[in-house]
């Protein structure tokens, strides 16, 4: 059975275990996926600084903590695109986004309302290097120390379904 897969929010102890495992190891960058509308990205120095942001998040409709995680040992580099938005109420608005082919992505659903799946996701150098390729605007994949990749990730997605498992049985 996948637990990360079912959709609603996760609780707040799923949240401050994931975070607890993010900060543990002493990531070099922890931030924003996307920025807000006309701000620039949050970044995170603590555990305690994520689990702040999500609680605020809780509240919002379709809340979600989307952030990229970098450890120093990945090595890589990340870049970051501004964009203008052009349709809806933020028209004419920036927006950022970051961009690393290593870079590990923790997305964890924080209203009841969500829309998607608790996971933990990073690309494969296989599929950097397709997607490479074909084109795709980014820093070298050859930059990337895919064995530290891959073993952080591996790391942050045990913490996740283990918490998700606890959160299942104590909610039992």
């Amino acid at each position: 059975m996948k637990l990360e897969k079912a959709m609603a929010g996760v609780s707040l102890a799923v949240m401050e275990a994931v975070a607890r495992a993010v900060f543990e190891r002493r990531p070099s960058l922890v931030t924003e996926f996307y920025s807000a509308p006309g701000e620039d990205f949050q970044r995170f120095s603590s555990a305690e600084e994520l689990c702040s942001y999500a609680e605020l998040l809780r509240e919002a409709k379709g809340g979600a903590v989307f952030v990229a995680v970098q450890y120093p040992d990945m090595c890589g580099e990340v870049s970051v695109r501004k964009f203008e938005l052009i349709k809806g109420p933020d028209r004419g608005k920036h927006r950022f986004t970051i961009g690393g082919w290593g870079l590990i992505n923790v997305h964890l659903p924080l209203s009841p309302d969500a829309s998607m799946s608790a996971r933990i996701c990073v690309l494969s150098e296989r599929a950097a290097l397709g997607r490479e390729r074909a084109g795709v605007g980014l820093p070298a994949v050859d930059g990337w120390n895919w064995r530290a990749v891959e073993s952080h990730s591996r790391r942050l997605k045990r913490v996740l379904n283990s918490a998700i498992a606890r959160s299942v049985v104590t909610s039992q």
